[in-house]
């Protein structure tokens, strides 16, 4: 399915080229080790999740609802993925550039 996905994608070679660039960019950070698949699928998790985060404006239970789990799920993947909400004004450190609630990885930029 996802393979069909893909092929019909306007700009698909862009996209591997994309997928070809941040795994060249995670082996770097790892001493030139590729990542695995747990890591891959950790990296996507976290990026979902922080994404809901920021379209539902922090709102954790709305995020959940969007993502089609449960809110204690969302926070227990929040926990396990180290991804913290982050409330803040515009330009503040460690805050959200619009201003809003938002997530943000607390160990760096990869997922545990």
């Amino acid at each position: 399915m996802a393979h069909e996905y893909f092929e019909q994608m306007d700009g698909a070679q862009g996209l591997e080229a994309l997928f070809d660039d941040l795994l060249r960019r995670s082996s770097e950070d790892r001493g030139g080790r590729k990542p695995g698949l747990r890591d891959w699928v950790d990296l996507a998790e976290a990026w979902r999740i922080a994404h809901a985060l920021r379209e539902c404006r922090g709102n954790r239970s709305a995020a959940a609802r969007a993502l089609g789990i449960g809110r204690r799920t969302l926070y227990s993947k929040m926990e396990k993925l180290g991804i913290a909400p982050s409330w803040g004004f515009r330009g503040e450190p460690g805050s959200a550039s619009s201003g809003n609630g938002a997530a943000r990885l607390t160990n760096g930029s990869s997922p545990k």
